[in-house]
This record gives structure tokens, sequence and C-alpha cells, in this order.
């Protein structure tokens, strides 16, 4: 159930209609607003060999994107600025991050995914969250979720594929969607990779509830 109320102006800084979504589990659509960034280009991790280093480097963007709509109202009345960054890993030596597939190659590229990373294998999903309190105290976390899919399976696969959801989502998947039909198990948190923690985020928005027990 979501709360109406928050003691501080709220701006979710992303255009992602999942994460919007997501929030408004949490508190009502009417009690923040959507602010977001003009420059969005899909991040680079070319120089990460590791999995620390992709993961430092993912709560890095989730800050610059708070950064940058900072910017943008701060000559407004002090919000609080939540922003957020969702990246998928696959297991391999060193670690291979997989953006948002698109071009007209997409689906090439999609099922070359599937079968070197996630079929039949378990891959990392990792969200970085960013709060900036109107004190310009930066609350900040990394969640990691593990996802196995089935095995190989080319007939669905090409369904999948004829469906287009893979545009637009980190690691060509939606599993909130059709993706999720590859899903066999995860551990840890399903909001995390549909694109917001939600029980990160609350922790980080529970101190500015005025009615946080009302909140489940």
């Amino acid at each position: 159930m979501s709360s109406d109320h928050l003691r501080s102006r709220l701006v979710l800084g992303s255009r992602s209609p999942r994460r919007v979504e997501l929030l408004s589990q949490l508190i009502s659509r009417n009690s923040f607003e959507v602010v977001v960034a003009p420059d969005e280009s899909e991040p680079e991790f070319d120089g990460c060999r590791i999995l620390d280093e992709i993961l430092i480097h993912l709560a890095g963007i989730a800050r610059l994107k708070n950064e940058r709509v900072w910017s943008i109202l701060r000559a407004d009345s002090s919000p609080l600025i939540l922003t957020a960054d969702t990246t998928v890993i696959a297991p391999a030596n060193p670690p291979v991050v997989l953006g948002k597939p698109d071009g007209p190659d997409w689906q090439k590229r999609v099922r070359d995914w599937f079968c070197r990373f996630y079929f039949g294998r378990t891959h990392l999903v990792a969200t970085a969250i960013c709060l900036r309190e109107p004190s310009g105290t930066l609350r900040e976390a990394v969640v990691q979720t593990e996802v196995t899919f089935c095995d190989t399976d080319d007939q669905l696969l090409e369904w999948y594929l004829t469906t287009e959801d893979s545009l637009g989502k980190a690691g060509g998947y939606g599993i909130q969607s059709a993706g999720g039909i590859f899903v066999t198990e995860i551990q840890g948190s399903l909001s995390n990779v549909i694109g917001l923690p939600l029980k990160e985020t609350f922790d980080f928005l529970q101190p500015w509830l005025t009615n946080p027990t009302h909140v489940h």
C-alpha cells in the first residue's frame, strides 16, 4: 500500500515507466514528479575488469544522473532526488556487461547473449540507487539479484525475438513481461531486476514519510 504524504518534494530522475510504476507502489503517483536530465546516453563499462569495478562504476552512473537532475532543479526549493541505473552482468572472465540492444542487428545480438550467457546459466542483475536529501547528503546502494534461465530452447527464443520485448531493456529481456518465460529461479529482489529495488528504496524514503507505519 502506498503512502500519500512526504515531508519533502520528491523528484524521480528517470524516464523508465517501470521505475515510475515501482515507485508508485511505495508512494502515490501524485506524490512525486519525473524530471530527466537531457543526457541519458548508454553508460560504458569498457575499463571494468572485475565485478567490484562494475558495481562501483554503476553507482557512479546513478550518482551522475542525480547530479544532472539537481543541476536542473537547484534554483527550486531543495527536493529529494531519486535516481537509479540497472545493468545485467554475464559470468565470464572478465565479466561482460550487457546493455540495451538497439540498431538493425539487435536480434542477432540478443540471440548471441541468450546462447552464450543465458540459457542454462545464472547471471547477475545489479541496480544502483542514489537519493539526494535536501541537505545535499547522498544515500547510495547497489543491489544484486541472481537470475537463472531455462535450458536452450531455440524455438522459444525465436518467438521471443518477434515480440521485440528486448528493445530498451538492459540485458535484452524484460522479466516482468514476455522475457519472464525463460526464468527458472531468482535469488534476491525481483523489483531490482525490473529496475528499482523496493526494499532499499523504501528504507531510504522512510524518514521522509509522514505515516510510514501505513506502508507495507
